[in-house]
Formats: structure tokens, C-alpha cells, sequence
């Protein structure tokens, strides 16, 4: 058994265990940085039960988690980003999608080697679907494999996206690229609110490539390495090679990351992106 990809598996599922018991209550919501960016008491009750799963196996255990209020309840240690080891948290991405009762959320758990994810775990849980990742050890959809799928164009493609809490210059940029895409034209872009989830989905070849800006560390730090163990190419939304410091990320099957890159890089014109066809994109 594989100590840190069960300790993910098992923090993760304490978590969804929380989300999924409390349900449609929520508790108070607030506000953080926008009015757009939310918080309610499952996010918190959700990684009190995650960290707490996670120091019974490690009692030594550093966290980053994105609800500072976790770690005075559960007494959980902080610790940095570029740690020797630290586990990072998101307990609830997704919550406008919560608050909402949208069918996209979930906890995410991964733990950093100096700043590099070597184990992480994201349950879906709308979909009661916990997908997981160890580095050597594959990804994984409960006990099944998961790969990234095959499609070599992209007007091939099914992608994912999803907006910035910025909702100034950042969302502009994203908007544009949203242009460039549905012009391409691809088969279809999805934006669900759970990056974590995202992932997974291009992971297991739901989806054929992702992207998105203004991302944190806990936002995509389980979904990286589910993505590399299935087979997928990932770099920060800048095109470089992905850290803990990238504020977004483009991730892609092998055949389609360079293409979606340079989109995304505003380096291709619409006749570099068709396959000759004029008919539209598919939603």
C-alpha cells in the first residue's frame, strides 16, 4: 500500500463525507476577496475532517490549506509551500457551485515535496466519485485506471475552462481566448466551477484539455499530479513549466497541449487552428 496516496484517498473522503451529510445546509456564507468568492461553514466543518484524518496517520504533518479558520480548529501545524513535505487543501472547490446546488464540487488533497505534488486525491462529490494519484503509481478512478484521452486536433477537442474572480483585465484576456477557441473551432467548451474536478476530467479523458487563470495552489495542486500520472502535459498558463508560484494552468492530453498552447499564447491564426471545415462549433 502506498502510505501517502491512501492518506489523500482517506482525507479526501473524510471531507466529502462532511459536504455530503450536510447537504443543502449550508450555514453561513461570507464573502473573501469578491463577492463572487464565497465561504461557508461545510468548506470549514469539510477541512477540519480532512486534516484531522490526515494527522492520525501523520502526527507530524504540515498544511496550506485554503480556509485559514482550519487550522485553529483542528490545531493543524502551517506550513509553506515549498516545505520538505506539506499537504495542501482546498476543502470545498467549487462552493459557488455548492451554494447554488450545481452538481460540480469537491475536496481536493495533495501532498508537496519541496513545492513538487507526488500524492493527491479529488472527490467529486456529486458524483461520488473519489479519483486519485500517487507519482509512480498511476491515476486512478476508484479502483479503475484512468488515462488521458486521444483526440490529435483541436477540432476534435472537448475542453474546460473557468473564470476569474477578477472580473477587470484578467476576465478581458479570458474572454478573448474564449473567442479564439469557440472560432477554432472546437467540439465544445464546459465550465463547471471546481478546477480540482476539471482536471480529473481530462485525466480520465472526459475532457481533452483545461485552462484557466488566477488559480491558487490548492486549486490545482491534487489535480496536477492526477493529471501527469494519467498521461497528461501540463505547464503553467504562461506556457513554463508548472509550480506552486503558477496563477493558472493549461493542461492537455500529449497531442493537444502544444496546439491549445498557442492559442492560448495568442500565437495562431483561426486558418493554423481549422481542419478547412466553416461549420461551427458544437456546444
Amino acid at each position: 500500500m502506498h502510505l501517502e496516496l491512501e492518506t489523500a484517498r482517506r482525507a479526501a473522503r473524510a471531507g466529502a463525507k462532511i459536504v455530503s451529510t450536510r447537504g443543502r445546509d449550508l450555514g453561513a456564507v461570507q464573502s473573501k476577496s469578491t463577492a463572487t468568492d464565497m465561504v461557508t461553514e461545510t468548506d470549514i466543518a469539510a477541512g477540519v475532517a480532512a486534516v484531522r484524518e490526515i494527522m492520525a496517520i501523520d502526527s507530524s504533518a504540515r498544511f496550506v490549506i485554503e480556509e485559514p479558520e482550519v487550522h485553529e480548529l483542528a490545531d493543524a501545524p502551517r506550513g509553506q509551500l515549498d516545505d520538505p513535505e506539506v499537504w495542501v487543501l482546498d476543502p470545498l472547490d467549487g462552493t459557488t457551485s455548492y451554494v447554488h446546488g450545481y452538481p460540480c464540487f469537491s475536496v481536493a488533497v495533495a501532498l508537496l515535496r519541496e513545492g513538487t505534488p507526488v500524492a493527491g486525491a479529488v472527490y467529486n462529490v456529486a458524483m461520488d466519485e473519489l479519483v486519485s494519484a500517487a507519482e509512480g503509481f498511476g491515476a486512478w478512478s476508484g479502483d479503475a485506471s484512468i488515462r488521458t484521452g486521444t483526440a490529435t486536433r483541436l477540432d476534435q477537442a472537448l475542453l474546460i475552462t473557468g473564470f476569474p474572480y477578477d472580473r477587470g483585465a484578467l476576465l478581458d484576456k479570458q474572454l478573448e481566448i474564449l473567442g479564439r477557441f469557440l472560432r477554432s473551432p472546437v467540439h465544445g467548451i464546459r465550465r463547471d466551477g471546481s478546477a480540482a474536478v476539471d482536471c480529473t476530467h481530462v485525466a480520465a479523458g472526459r475532457a481533452d484539455g483545461f485552462w484557466e487563470f488566477g488559480l491558487k495552489p490548492w486549486d490545482m495542486a491534487a489535480g496536477i499530479i492526477i493529471l501527469r500520472e494519467a498521461g497528461a502535459h501540463v505547464t503553467g498558463i504562461d506556457g513554463k513549466p508548472w509550480s506552486v508560484r503558477s496563477t493558472g494552468l493549461i493542461a492537455a492530453n500529449p497531442h493537444l497541449h502544444e496546439p491549445m498552447s498557442q492559442v492560448i499564447l495568442g500565437e495562431l491564426t483561426h486558418s493554423d487552428l481549422s481542419d478547412g471545415s466553416d461549420g461551427p462549433a458544437s456546444d
